[in-house]
Parts: structure tokens; sequence; C-alpha cells
């Protein structure tokens, strides 16, 4: 137990000022040096009711505590015992448990001589962990991360973050639950293999040659026998000359893999590599992912695991990006050179695959974890690192990896380019880049307005920009002030500055493309008139990464004014509503931006922003500029997508610092025409480039979590909580009723939670009774209460049933289908449908005419992009084809109740039309193509009026999620259907006052 001073007097600090808090304060560092702690302590445990920054926290504690790094001096990281009173600190007394903290460090006598050893700082910093069988982090990563509920248990019972960790945070690791986010990756993580069959050892390790690193032939052989392979050598660093003699007996196609003597092999590694290899017929070098031992107890369960993808050539040069079990083909074995000596295995692989870079090989990965490694034994640069694992890497091996990346880099530097160490990452490099002389930057800002903005991004590179040649491109938009219009002909003037007056509608990629003729640059540098240059030769740290030959375009770590993380690179979402993350967004505490490799070198990406971007004008103009349908947002991730399928680069880096007021000057997309106009933008990316997003960003693994911008992994799959029940209550079929080939059978799911039946319902149906044999599928039991209705009902339709709410619309569909399974074989055309649409606003003829001029399989009325292209399900149909189909069979066999609607849309709304499509069948939209996000909502007025669509969306009248325009909905309804329109407006007033919740996908 944590053991806490019980305070003697009643402090009122709730009500205490600053200047207060202060005196109060002096005080009690006065009674310290005194002696008497005692009031110190009971204020750091108060700490968060004074209005004292960390800042002044951190002067304060300073000369009490100079042993301690200084930005761990505050109370909520570090007992206030300990801050008051260090020399008397005794760590059991905080809740350190001295048992586990002694077998963790056995050099440490004495557990109350913790605070006066170097351990400590190591501790804190993460370079060692607290406990043996806890990962070492940095505790202000600890404390940064913590779950929400932890925070409020600290809180609670007045627990620092190393108390937390030293105790609850301990325990909860050791039960398997993370206690903070910076922990979750060391957890152990299940056995995910993929289901490729395993090609039998017999067959493949024949074909195959394990080499195992500083072993001897029995410990080669033993590593051999864990993998799977029958082939082994076992070399030390000084007789690589052995492998080359080995490859003798091997065909071209066989596998050369190298691993560790301190490596775990998975047990079906060498039969699992074969598999990537077949999948993978030209890559050169494949890779793996791999697990990292991280305790210092090798029995312990292994975990960070690093997701890789396929080594570039830049992300070879700046962070030595391999890992796992590395294996060539014999045939690139016998072509490379291999050194006389190295120091240790990755300085091996590095030489090897930057000599298949330079002769542009083929690179691939597998995305499997293929080994365990220790970085203790078998040093290497991981993805995400502990403080601790950045010390595997000595010094001798960074002066080894730069020598073999400046003597095998080759072409791939362009001239002027040389690598350097980088400045603080053991074991990475920096590109570096002296420009030729004729090199000049021609700075874009567009504007319109915004004044102090622009000045501030003027004066700023007039400040920052460094030696650099360069000119400025001002790019009026219209401005009206007068202020504005005075500075701009006092720029005018500026020998280094040209002033061009576009005043046409805002759009950017147009803005830029027209200002390129003005431009006489070698590189163009997009900027926007938020950002700021901050730091010392912006310019010259944007040109560094242009050493690799293939760069096209640079961009920036982008910084908020607090100094958090805006922007670093662009990550391509496939599968999901959003198409793109940013890496690092909001990224503030320093200890977890250091585990981060990727951000913390000049990195690859797919893409980056605009709003500094530093591009290659040739290439600029060899792409044909911007694409001027964005035009405001993702231009500039479509134009960086372009630059890479040319061959080009994309590189952001971390070294210029630039502070970006991020869309000060044009606001946020939040809401109505913004929101709408982002997602037919985000839509036209999706469609462009659908490669990437049908496949995933090349450049990140899939198994990262698709929200992440922490390189934070993905968790286990989402689970279905049970297959969805017929759930019914009551069943009715017109004794009369035959149905005929030549009319479609219609299923109209309905819900409502009040229990009543809309009023515009009953003519909708009466509408599509003119076009089909209809089945009602009720999944409100209050109906079986109102005759009535239950009547007007059977009129209408050929089957009535009713039905408990379960599975949403896909569960009345799917009890519909079974209930007239019998009537399915003769059925030529089936149209799934529901309640989510008021209407008919226009007569249905021109829907089913449109209907019968399509020859497509499947039908819908509009599409979308989001997660993947698929048909919104509102209204659907299936012709004979599919009705039979053993696709469209199991998935209604097979339907499940989801956690929730998000899910169920993914599964059953996405899942069905993509799962169709890849079964063969062909789709087609009726009134969309390549929509994006709800069209529903954002184009409900075109739709109607343009296209004759004769629906309008209830959840856009009744809740307008997106805060669309749709004030005029009623004149718009009432000139087609003035009675429709009478009976959205009752509907509506009724449900004000009643709230119910949406039924439907």
């Amino acid at each position: 137990m944590v053991k806490r001073v019980a305070p003697s007097l009643a402090l009122a600090t709730a009500s205490l000022d600053a200047d207060q808090a202060r005196k109060r304060i002096s005080r009690a560092l006065a009674r310290q040096r005194d002696g008497e702690p005692e009031l110190l302590i009971r204020l750091l445990q108060r700490h968060r009711r004074l209005p004292i920054s960390a800042a002044e926290w951190r002067e304060l504690l300073t000369p009490i505590c100079p042993q301690i790094p200084v930005e761990y001096l505050h109370p909520s990281l570090l007992p206030a015992q300990l801050l008051a009173a260090p020399d008397h600190w005794q760590p059991a007394n905080s809740g350190i448990n001295n048992t586990a903290l002694l077998a963790a460090h056995p050099d440490l006598a004495d557990p109350d001589a913790l605070i006066s050893s170097p351990l400590f700082s190591l501790i804190l910093t993460g370079q060692a962990s607290l406990y043996s069988d806890i990962p070492p982090v940095a505790l202000t990563a600890y404390a940064a991360q913590l779950r929400a509920t932890e925070r409020n248990f600290s809180r609670q019972q007045g627990l620092s973050a190393l108390s937390h960790l030293a105790s609850r945070g301990w325990q909860l690791f050791r039960s398997g639950v993370s206690p903070s986010k910076v922990l979750d990756r060391f957890l152990p993580t299940p056995d995910n293999h993929d289901q490729h069959k395993i090609p039998s050892q017999s067959q493949e390790s024949l074909n195959q040659l394990l080499v195992v690193l500083d072993a001897d032939q029995a410990s080669a052989q033993r590593q051999a026998a864990c993998g799977g392979w029958s082939k082994v050598i076992g070399v030390m660093p000084g007789q690589l000359s052995q492998v080359k003699e080995s490859l003798a007996e091997l065909t071209d196609e066989a596998l050369v893999s190298f691993c560790h003597v301190s490596d775990k092999l998975d047990t079906h590694a060498c039969g699992r590599i074969a598999v990537a290899a077949a999948t993978q017929p030209n890559a050169a070098l494949i890779s793996s992912d791999e697990l990292l031992q991280w305790a210092i107890d090798d029995a312990a369960p292994a975990g960070n695991r690093q997701c890789r993808v396929a080594p570039t050539p830049l992300r070879l040069l700046t962070r030595g990006a391999l890992g796992g079990l590395v294996s060539l083909r014999a045939s690139a074995m016998k072509s490379v050179q291999l050194p006389e000596h190295v120091s240790c295995l990755h300085a091996l692989l590095l030489h090897l695959a930057l000599q298949l870079a330079q002769r542009e090989e083929p690179l691939g990965h597998y995305s499997e974890a293929l080994l365990t490694r220790n970085l203790r034994t078998n040093p290497n640069i991981p993805d995400v690192a502990t403080p601790r694992d950045r010390l595997a890497i000595q010094e001798s091996h960074c002066k080894e990896i730069l020598q073999i990346a400046s003597r095998q880099a080759g072409t791939l530097l362009a001239p002027g380019g040389r690598m350097e160490l980088h400045p603080t990452l053991r074991g990475c490099l920096r590109l570096a880049f002296k420009p030729p002389e004729d090199v000049l930057i021609s700075i874009l800002i567009p504007f319109r307005d915004g004044l102090e903005l622009t000045k501030a991004c003027v004066s700023s590179i007039r400040r920052f920009a460094g030696d650099v040649p360069h000119e400025l491109i001002l790019i009026d938009n219209g401005s009206e002030h007068a202020s504005t219009l005075s500075w701009i002909e006092e720029q005018r003037e500026l020998p280094d500055v040209e002033i061009l007056r576009l005043p046409i509608p805002f759009n950017y990629a147009r803005l830029n493309n027209l200002a390129r003729p003005h431009c006489r640059g070698s590189h163009l540098l997009l900027l926007n008139n938020d950002v700021e240059f901050a730091g010392p030769n912006v310019l010259a740290r944007l040109l560094d990464p242009f050493a690799y030959s293939k760069t096209a375009a640079v961009g920036a770590r982008l910084l908020y004014p607090d100094g958090s993380i805006q922007h670093q690179g662009v990550i391509l979402t496939s599968g999901e509503r959003g198409c793109l993350r940013e890496p690092g967004k909001y990224i503030a505490e320093q200890a977890l931006l250091q585990m981060l490799t990727p951000l913390l070198v000049q990195e690859e990406f797919s893409a980056a922003s605009a709003a500094c971007l530093l591009v290659r004008a040739d290439m600029f103009d060899a792409i044909g500029g911007f694409n001027e349908e964005f035009e405001i947002t993702f231009n500039d991730v479509d134009l960086c997508l372009r630059l890479r399928r040319a061959g080009g680069s994309i590189v952001v880096t971390p070294d210029p610092k630039l502070i970006h007021h991020e869309s000060v000057s044009r606001g946020k997309d939040l809401s109505g025409i913004r929101l709408a106009r982002h997602a037919r933008e985000q839509g036209l990316l999706r469609h462009h480039h659908a490669d990437h997003y049908a496949n995933g960003d090349p450049l990140t693994s899939t198994l990262l979590l698709p929200s992440t911008t922490q390189y934070e992994l993905r968790g286990e799959a989402v689970q279905p909580i049970g297959r969805v029940r017929e759930q019914l209550l009551y069943s009715w079929r017109d004794p009369l009723y035959r149905p005929k080939p030549s009319r479609p059978l219609l299923v109209f799911a309905q819900f409502s939670e009040d229990g009543r039946l809309r009023g515009d319902l009953l003519p909708l149906l009466q509408a599509y009774r003119a076009h089909a044999d209809l089945i009602f599928v009720g999944a409100t039991p209050a109906l079986l209460q109102q005759p009535r209705a239950m009547r007007q009902l059977q009129r209408l339709c050929s089957i009535v049933l009713i039905r408990r709410n379960e599975g949403y619309d896909f569960g009345s569909w799917m009890s519909a289908l079974r209930f007239c399974a019998d009537d399915l074989p003769n059925c030529r055309e089936l149209i799934l449908t529901n309640d989510s649409f008021y209407g008919p606003v226009l007569p249905l003829e021109p829907l089913f005419q449109r209907l019968q001029s399509c020859k497509a399989d499947v039908v819908g009325l509009t599409d979308n992009l989001l997660y993947q292209p698929h048909l919104q399900s509102a209204f659907m149909v299936y012709r004979h084809p599919v009705i039979q189909s053993e696709a469209f069979t199991n998935f209604w066999e097979n339907l499940q109740v989801w956690p929730t609607k998000r899910d169920l849309v993914k599964q059953c709304e996405v899942g069905l039309p993509v799962h169709l499509h890849k079964s063969g069948f062909t789709l087609a939209s009726l009134y969309s193509q390549n929509a994006n996000g709800n069209i529903l909502h954002f184009d409900w007025r075109q739709l109607i009026e343009e296209q004759g669509f004769p629906f309008i969306k209830v959840s856009l009248l009744r809740d307008n999620p997106t805060g669309q325009d749709i004030s005029d909905w009623h004149q718009v309804v009432r000139r087609h259907n003035p009675d429709l329109a009478c009976k959205i407006q009752e509907h509506l007033v009724y449900h004000a006052a009643q709230d119910q919740p949406d039924n439907h996908a």
C-alpha cells in the first residue's frame, strides 16, 4: 500500500489565487529548508487545486531534487514525499515493491538508496525498467497515456504516476490488462498467423538455406530444427565468405534466410517464408514482422510487435528499415558482395539490401512475425522502441552503418547528396544536400485579406529562410480590406516579391496552377499563409531530403502553437470512413514521440500536407500540376500520389521548425456545404486512387490500428454477438397470392419505437404495389394491437410479418426471405427496401423504367465509397442469378448480430455488395457514380430537382446530422406531392416530442 501523509490542518487551497498560492509555497519551502517538509508535502498532494504551472513547479523543486531530471519534477509524476524530502524518501512508502525492485536490479544493495543511485533517472526516462516484468517506458509517457479509469483512480487515491506504475499499474499489467496505452503493445499478442497452407518441410527445406550469425554449427543446427530448415550454416562475423561457398548447391529460386543465434524462430518459419516467396515471385529480398523480447527474463512472453512493410531505398538509408526473418533469393545472394566483417546482423543485412535497392531490385515483406528478437544481443532499429531499446545500438554500430550507407548508396543519392549520422537517434542517418548553384525556391502563398496572418508568415520567412536563394509569389485571391491592399503595394516594391491578383472563387489547386508560370524556381514551396517559420535555415532543411535522387516532394513536421504535432505525413486508410490519418497528430509529450522512429527521421510517406510542401518544379510540371477538381481539400494528397505514380518519393522531415495555425484563414470543414464539399472531394480521392484504397497504403502495415496516429497495433477483429433470429410474432399471407415471375418481389422493412405506422407509409406502399408484389415486415410488435393498421397493410400487401426488432432492417429482410423461401426460385427480381425514405416525392414510374433499362445483377439507387465502394442499402434490387447464388444465400443464412451499428454497416450494407462483386456479379447505381458519404443528405435537392429522385431521407429532415440547408424542403416536396409534404410535416412535429431512435443501417 502507498503510505500518505495525513494533513494536520485544513488548507483552503481551492480558493487560493496565484499570488496566495506562491506565498504559501514560499513558506512551505522555507520550512522545508529548516527540516520541516510536512507543509510542502501537503501542498504537493493538493497540487491540482493550486494555480501553479508545470514550469513553476519544476523551478521550485529543482533546488530540492537536483539529481532528478527536471522534466520529472512535478507532483503528478513523483510522490510528494520524494519531492519534498528526497533524502528521507523510502520507496516502499510510495507503493514500490522492494522485492521486485531488487530482483530486477541486483546491483542495488538497498531500496532506500534508489533516489541517490543513477538507476533512478534511468527508470524515470525508460532506459531501465522498474521491475523485470514491466516494460521500460518513460514515466512522462506512461502518465500522458494513462487510461481514464486509472487517471481517475490516481486522483481519488492521491497517487503519483510513479506510485501508480509501481503498484496498481504493475498488478494490472501482470494480469494482462494495460493501465496505460503506452504499454498496450507490450502485452502478448494472439497468434494471428495466416491460414495459407504451409509447405511440407521435406519439400521446401531442401531448397532453403538458413544462415545463423554468431553461431557455431551445433548452435546453428538447433536454430534450424526449431524453424524447419534442413540446410543451415553457422558463421561468425568475420567468416562471411562461408556463406558464398554454401550457395553453389542452391537453385536461383532458393531462399537464403538470415537470423541471429539468439533469435527465437517461429516453428513454421521455413514453410511460411516459402509461402511468402511464392506469393511475391519477383522479390529479391523478403523481410517479415517480428516480436521483441523486451523483458530481461528471456522466458517471459514477447511483445511490441514490429509491423513493417516492404523496405524502400530511402527508409533503408535513413533508418535501416529491415526486420524479422530476412530472406534473399539465391540468385540475388550470388550477385551481391559480402563484407569481410560486420559488427552485427543488422549491418550485414543493410549491406545486402542497399546493393539490391541500388539495382532497383524489388523488395518484399511478409506480415507475419517469424522470429522474436532480443535487442541486447541482436541490435536493430525498431519502428516503435523504448528508450532502453535505443541503447542496443552502440557507437561502433553507428559508424559502421554510416560507412555502409555511404558506400552502398551509389545512385540512390543525387549529386551533392550525402549521408550523416542522425544527431540524436542511434543507428539512424540523415540525408544532407548541397544544392547546385542554380537552385531557386519559389514560395507560393495564396491569401485573401487575413493580413496579420500573412504578414507574420512573410516576416518569418525573412527571418528564418536562411541562405538558400528564394523568391516570394504572393497570390492575392481578391483581398478587399484597405490595410491589406496597402501592404500588398509595399510588398510589390521589393525585388524578390511578385504579386498576382487572382480575384476568383477560392480554389487552392487552381490558384497555385495559375501562379506556376510566374515562378522561376527549380523548386516550388507551397505554403499556407497561416504557417510560420520558427527556426533557423528552414529552406536548407527542406532541401536536405532531395539528397535522395528520387525525392519529388518534401513535407515537414508542422506544430500547433502549443508545440504539439499538427502534421507529419499522411497515411492512406483503407476500409474505414476516414480516408487518411496523420501520424503523430496531437502528440505533445516528447517521451512518447521519442518512441516512434518514423517520426524522428526523414521518412517516406504516401503524401504530405501542402500547408508546407517543397516540390521539384520539373516533376510538378510533368504531372500537370494540381488536379483542379480538388478545390480545397485533398488536392495535396492527390498531387503526392500522382508524383509517386510518376516514380517520385514523398519525404517528410522533422528538422525545420514550423508553426501551423491550422485552417485559421478559412475555418474547418465541420458541417453543411463545407462537409458536403469535403465528402465529394474525398470521394474523388478514393475514385482516382482506387488501387490504394483497395489494397491499403503500401508504406504502412495493415496490422496497425486504422485510426492510430501513434503506430498502435490493430486489436482483435470485432466479433458478432450471435446469429440473427427471425423473432416472428405474426405472419399472414394472402390465400389468393400467387407470385408471378414477371413482377418483382418487394420486401419493405419497417420499424417504429412508438408503435405507430407513419402516415406517409401507406401511400408509399400503394405506389410500390403498382410495380411489385409487396411483403411488409414490421419490427414493431405494437402494430398487432392496431387492427385498423393491420387491415390496411393486408389490403396492400401479399404477405405481412410482424417480429421483434433484432438485426435492424437486415434482420427483417432475412425473416421475409426465409418465410417466402419457396417463392424465391421463380423470382426474377427481388427488391429490399425500408421506411428510411419519405416518398414518393415524384412518381415511381421513371425509377422502375430505369431499373428495367439497367442490366446489372445488383442495382442500388445510390453508391458510396466510404469503407469500400458499395451500394447503399435503403433500396436494393437483386436479379435472379444473384438470388440463386451461393454467395447471396450464405449471407442471409449466416446473418449475425453486431455490437454496434457501425459494425453492422461494415459487415452488411458494405459487406454484401462487396462480396457479391467479388463473386463475379455486376453492380450499378442509378442516381450516383462514385459518391462519397451520404449523398442522400448532401445532394438531396439536386437529386430530386435534376435527376428525378423520388425520395427524401427521413433522417435528413428529422435529424439533419450533417447540418445541410433544408430550409426549403417543404416547398420542394409540396411542388411535386402536396399530400406527402403535409404528412411529412405532421410526422416531424410529432417526432420532435418523441425523439425516436433510428433502426436503419
